[in-house]
Order: structure tokens, then sequence, then C-alpha cells
């Protein structure tokens, strides 16, 4: 077996996956596979592939790369995320300081956020959870899966979020 191919097969068709899964599947030690995954990474940030290799958080994913992303949309139909600056904002602030309280979210911001933090909860971004009896908001699996960190943070006015196939 082909350990790289293996390594590929399983990063795509899982949607992603740590190393420590991925040693215990193919039954390799982390080291040896992050030099594999450093490897594939390093390969699909040449021009020729249409999806890059990202770690986020601890999971290795295939992204679309974002001069392909438009195209994507196109061909699949996948739906895509605008955020406003101030959307983005309320997203940053779940990302670096993990779930929120619209009340904290306020503080962070120093405006009132609950009109975006419903219109963000309505579009799948963000969920809730009931927590000492007030509602604390996280981003949710699929836009934390459809975004990667780099690209979303870097950019200013309106934002387009859109995951791979």
């Amino acid at each position: 077996m082909n350990l790289r191919a293996a390594v590929e097969a399983l990063l795509f068709a899982s949607r992603g996956m740590t190393l420590k899964r991925l040693s215990k599947l193919l039954e390799v030690n982390e080291e040896e596979l992050l030099q594999i995954v450093e490897k594939i990474e390093k390969d699909y940030l040449k021009e020729e592939h249409g999806v890059e290799l990202k770690k986020l958080g601890d999971v290795y994913r295939f992204y679309t790369k974002p001069e392909y992303a438009q195209l994507v949309v196109k061909a699949t139909s996948l739906r895509t995320v605008k955020l406003t600056s101030s959307q983005l904002e309320i997203v940053a602030a779940i990302l670096l300081n993990g779930p929120l309280t619209v009340t904290v979210l306020n503080e962070i911001r120093g405006k009132e956020s609950s009109h975006l933090v419903r219109a963000l909860h309505k579009a799948g971004v963000i969920t809730r959870k009931k927590k000492g009896g007030k509602y604390v908001y996280d981003l949710s699996k699929s836009f934390r899966e459809a975004m990667v960190v780099e690209n979303v943070l870097g950019q200013e006015a309106e934002h387009s979020v859109t995951p791979s196939p």
C-alpha cells in the first residue's frame, strides 16, 4: 500500500482528520505521518492543484483554493455565506474567545449585537446552547469546516466563505 496515497484518500473521504486518527487507522507513528502530511501540504500549494491541504485546529483537510471558490459555487450550487464587517467581528470574537453570550459580545464590541447574532444563527454560522439560564453562542461545525481562518480574518467589508465539496 502506498502510504501517501492512503493518507490523501483518508483526508479527502473523511473531510478532515487528525494525525492521531490517521495513525490509528494506518498503524503508523504520528511523526512519520506528519512528514507525509507536510509533504502533501507543500505539493498541493503548486499552481497545478485546485485544492490545498490546511490544518484547522488539529484537523487536516482539503479546501478549495480561493481563486477557484466562485467556480466551485457555480458548479455545485453551494450556499455562500456573506459576512458584513460587523458580523465578522462577532465570528472573530467567538473564534478567539470560545463560546460567548450576547452580553459578553456586546462588551467586546462596545455595541448592541443581538440582531447580528440572530442573523448569524439563522444563517447557520453560529449555534446556541442554553447554559446557566443564558444562551451561549459558538461557531457551527459546518461553518468551522467551511472556513479557513487565515482567509476570513484577513479580509474587510463583505466576505464570502465557501466550503469545498
